[in-house]
């Protein structure tokens, strides 16, 4: 399969979330089968200003390849300036976000707003696709409310200023991350443009990605909030496109190993202080459902050591272990 110019292994992609999709994440996503991933959300503006948090943001490493480079703002110039920056990476393309519905994001006519100004969206993409050689996509949402439905509108313009792929994220700015999402217009976009479209909203497990792919044609999905605390969810998608067989969730213990292995590989590359900090909400994720993770996530959340949290991770998964060991023995 080819996307981009860059043949992928697979149909699914990791969503480019702010505070999440860190290098770590990717790394670990990657490893459970993702095909492709996207950097975090990178400020065109706090690019060009050489801010260093925003390199740092917008690095990766050769194991994350294939990967675009996100980035957001509402000034072509600006854009097409941050677009060359971006591209000295050499990453295999450069992603531009119309769909994110953060205020502060918002508030900067950027993101998702630029869906109430389809000429400034347009300008965007042909300002940066003239500045750079790397091939240049963009992501959506369905439109501003639902009011203004504009999907299929913003991606004729895309599709027409040289863009290689569009995504399309089912829901309006208006309902945020709420409601269900609205496939039917991913749909509408895929017959009305012929560049690949990704389809993105609700995909939270491998019937999930299946089924949007045969009702609404999309050629490959974005997985986001299903990937919390879950990245084998690409694995199970890929194996179940390919098979039609299920690959079951991990036990209770394995989830917790493999929240380990994702908490070690985080302190390989960031500083101790941040990791702990960025890794309470995977912890979260990981252990969610888990009887008793309310109190663990209470004390780690607490935490700065961490060797403590890893010592209080392990008594946790010993505990539902014996748990679990004695449920078997009074059966």
């Amino acid at each position: 399969m080819k996307l981009c110019n860059t043949h992928l292994a697979g149909k699914s992609l990791l969503a480019p979330m702010a505070g999440v999709a860190d290098s770590t994440f990717r790394l670990i996503c990657k490893k459970w089968g993702a095909s492709f991933v996207f950097t975090e959300l990178i400020s065109a503006n706090a690019l060009v200003r050489n801010s260093e948090k925003t390199f740092r943001l917008m690095k990766f490493q050769k194991k994350e390849r294939p990967i675009a480079i996100q980035l957001f703002g509402n000034n072509p110039e600006i854009l097409a300036e941050a677009a060359r920056i971006a591209e000295t990476l050499k990453p295999e393309w450069i992603d531009l976000n119309f769909g994110c519905p953060a205020k502060r994001v918002v508030k900067n006519g950027a993101g998702s707003a630029l869906l109430n100004d389809l000429h400034g969206l347009e300008a965007i993409v042909r300002a940066v696709r003239k500045s750079i050689s790397l091939p240049v996509s963009a992501k959506i949402r369905s439109g501003w409310d639902s009011k203004h439905i504009v999907a299929v509108e913003a991606a004729k313009i895309i599709e027409a200023e040289g863009a290689c792929a569009v995504t399309v994220h089912g829901r309006t700015r208006q309902m945020g991350f709420r409601c269900q999402a609205d496939w039917t217009v991913i749909r509408d976009v895929k017959d009305a443009v012929s560049i690949p479209v990704i389809g993105n909203g609700d995909i939270l497990s491998a019937e999930d990605g299946k089924r949007m792919i045969d009702e609404t044609g999309c050629d490959f999905v974005m997985i986001g909030r299903g990937a919390y605390g879950r990245p084998w969810i690409f694995r199970q998608f890929e194996h179940f496109m390919e098979t039609g067989k299920l690959i079951p969730e991990p036990s209770f213990s394995e989830r917790i190993d493999h929240c380990i292995k994702h908490y070690r590989l985080a302190l390989k590359i960031i500083d101790q202080e941040r990791c702990v900090k960025e890794m309470r909400k995977h912890i979260g994720w990981y252990l969610k459902g888990m009887p008793g993770c309310a109190q663990v996530k209470q004390e780690v959340f607490r935490m700065t050591d961490p060797k403590a949290v890893l010592r209080r991770v392990r008594k946790f998964q010993k505990q539902l272990n014996e748990s679990a060991d004695q449920d078997k023995s009074e059966i």
